[in-house]
This record gives structure tokens, C-alpha cells and sequence, in this order.
């Protein structure tokens, strides 16, 4: 289960988005495209992969900037955003424009494993298995999820040979951040067959 989106994690640390050791998590790769204002257009379907909340790397014109994805029409248009402080904010025209290349590399399966393991604390497996699990009345899911998200990508990069103690120490943040914050989670899970009272979770 998706508790956040590429977004939330690009608030706290937009440098992972350019991180060498995730490039094989890429979705889109150097594609040609057109942004005027906050429309993005492709010409090949490029696309098609691409889900609202991810975010997209346009470069153009000796600039490179991180965008939201806020919607997406179709394979070849979609509505991106410089950062906005709330999501139901007007979308906002970055600095980039024209004709730019678009690379999109989403941390989604990061944040599908965190995901499993807040399932875990409520004592429901992973909802791989069953999709029609869903969390009601959630509380505090989202921050655990971007918090344990990070920790887990800073895991990657401080294994990487060569990596420094700024590294390491953002590492050992989220990891603390994220053991602090998971202990407030609550909610109920819903599936077709159980409703699940889970307002005291394992402390941990």
C-alpha cells in the first residue's frame, strides 16, 4: 500500500531524485518533450507510466528542475508543478520551459515496502496479496511512510562505496525519525470479509 508519493519525499531531500544507484528505477529517460506554463506534452507516449505525485526532472535551456506531476490526461499531456506547500494549491509554472527532456524515477517501490511493514504493525499482511485491503481513519501513515521511505533509500547510499558522513547521518535521522513516528500510527483495516478495531499497535 502506497502511504505517500514521490512528492512528499522530494520536500525532505530532492537530491535521491539524481541519485546514480536508483537510475534503474526510472520510468522515463531523457524524453523529448514541450512545457509551456505547467503543460508538459510528449510526443511519444512517453507517459504512459507516469502516475500524479511522481516527479518529473525537466532540463532545457541550461536548467534542470524537479516538477510534480499533479495530473495526467493521457500518455502524451500531463500538469506539473514547482513545489506547492499544500496539494490543493493552483499549479505553479516552473522555470524551465520549451522544448526540455523529461526523466521521471519514482521511489514507489520503496514506498510500497513501507507500506507492507505499517500493514505489518496493524497485524494484516501486505495487501499484494489482497487488494481490496484498506486502511480507514488513518492517522500518522503518511509521515511514517515518507520517514521510512528516506530511511531506507539512505540504507542504499550509505552502503555505496565511497559514501560520506553526511550519508551515514542522514541514514541514522530517518532511521530514528522513523522508529519516533511509526509508534503513533492508527487505524482500522477494512477488507471484503473483516473490519479490524487496531487503535493500540505494538510499541516498539
Amino acid at each position: 500500500m502506497y502511504f505517500c508519493d514521490d512528492v512528499d519525499l522530494m520536500v525532505w531531500e530532492p537530491g535521491i531524485f539524481g541519485e546514480g544507484a536508483f537510475a534503474h528505477q526510472a520510468l522515463v529517460k531523457s524524453a523529448a518533450a514541450t512545457l509551456t506554463g505547467t503543460a508538459l506534452v510528449t510526443g511519444t507516449g512517453a507517459l504512459g507510466p507516469v502516475l500524479p505525485g511522481m516527479i518529473v526532472i525537466a532540463e532545457g535551456g541550461g536548467l534542470s528542475q524537479l516538477l510534480e506531476v499533479v495530473a495526467m490526461t493521457d500518455a502524451h499531456h500531463a500538469t506539473v508543478s514547482a513545489l506547492r506547500g499544500r496539494a490543493d494549491e493552483a499549479a505553479v509554472a516552473g522555470l524551465v520551459g520549451g522544448s526540455v527532456t523529461v526523466t521521471v524515477m519514482s521511489f514507489r517501490p520503496q514506498i510500497a515496502a513501507i507500506g507492507d511493514e505499517l500493514l505489518g504493525l496493524l497485524g494484516v499482511a501486505s495487501d499484494r496479496e489482497d487488494a481490496s485491503i484498506s486502511v480507514e481513519r488513518p492517522r500518522g501513515f503518511r509521515m511514517a511512510s515518507v520517514f521510512g521511505t528516506l530511511a531506507a533509500i539512505f540504507r542504499v547510499l550509505a552502503a555505496a562505496d565511497g559514501a560520506g558522513t553526511v550519508v551515514a547521518a542522514k541514514r541514522d535521522f530517518y532511521e530514528k525519525t522513523y522508529a519516533d513516528v511509526r509508534r503513533n500510527v492508527r487505524g482500522k483495516v477494512h477488507n471484503r470479509e473483516v473490519l479490524a478495531a487496531t487503535s493500540e499497535l505494538i510499541r516498539q
